[in-house]
């Protein structure tokens, strides 16, 4: 397990341009677009130097039919000099509603991780999506389909694999300030199994801005000799929502 720290909140900094640009609303005043950006870093100097920083930006689209998401994370953390942490992932996914609470749903992803042995793993998965709960305290999401994985070991071996995509969301508001929210991700696959899960406790601290615990565990069943299985990334960041 080669990260497992408590990455401390720093301020973050948004212009107020970019937030009035990105924000639109339809015919009826209603807001289309809404998102958030997150943002966490640590330094400490002495005996040993080390620093993390880990940013997370999330924006979304909906209107009556169709439900568009994009996220995308960074993480880079070194040690006297020496990176121990190196990781950028980024998806996207369209949704189609059938009915209220049944759905199509097509995503996009890639990532790459300097040291879970992989140089990329990149997919394409479409499938079916429901709504297994859902009141105004929260929801839980279920989607699974099949789809297609194209994989780059550190040492140049290029696979692709038929794959199953599983995943679930899952959120609850404890009050009008905090909330849970569960996401886990499995991609399966004959050669590897990649699974997420971020688990948070968001705290709202003004209208816009809020501070999140959150604790990501990153697995891979089959990876290069030497490298180990498991990576979990622990933070407290600063949450700057426009939504």
């Amino acid at each position: 397990m080669k990260t497992n720290r408590l990455l401390v909140a720093a301020p973050v900094i948004l212009s107020p341009l970019f937030a009035s640009t990105v924000l639109a609303e339809d015919s009826e005043g209603n807001d289309m677009w809404s998102g958030s950006t997150e943002f966490g870093a640590s330094v400490t100097t002495g005996n040993t130097d080390s620093s993390t920083i880990n940013g997370k930006f999330k924006v979304g689209y909906q209107d009556e039919s169709w439900k568009h998401g994009f996220r995308l994370e960074a993480l880079q953390a070194s040690e006297d000099g020496e990176d121990t942490a190196n990781r950028v992932l980024g998806e996207f996914e369209s949704n189609y509603a059938l009915t209220d609470r049944d759905y199509l749903f097509g995503v996009l992803r890639g990532n790459h991780d300097e040291f879970s042995g992989y140089d990329y793993q990149a997919s394409a998965a479409t499938g079916y999506g429901r709504k297994l709960w859902l009141s105004d305290k929260g929801f839980w999401d279920a989607e699974i389909g099949p789809g297609v994985r194209v994989s780059k070991t550190d040492d140049g071996q290029q696979e692709t694999h038929v794959i199953t995509r599983a995943a679930s969301g899952f959120e609850y508001q404890f009050s009008d300030s905090a909330k849970f929210n569960q996401d886990v991700t499995v991609l399966a696959g004959e050669n590897n199994t990649e699974i997420e899960s971020i688990s948070g406790v968001t705290s709202s601290l003004t209208e816009t801005l809020a501070m999140k615990l959150s604790y990501t565990v990153q697995h891979n069943t089959d990876v290069p000799a030497g490298t180990e299985k498991t990576d979990t990334y622990t933070s407290v960041n600063v949450v700057y929502n426009f939504d």
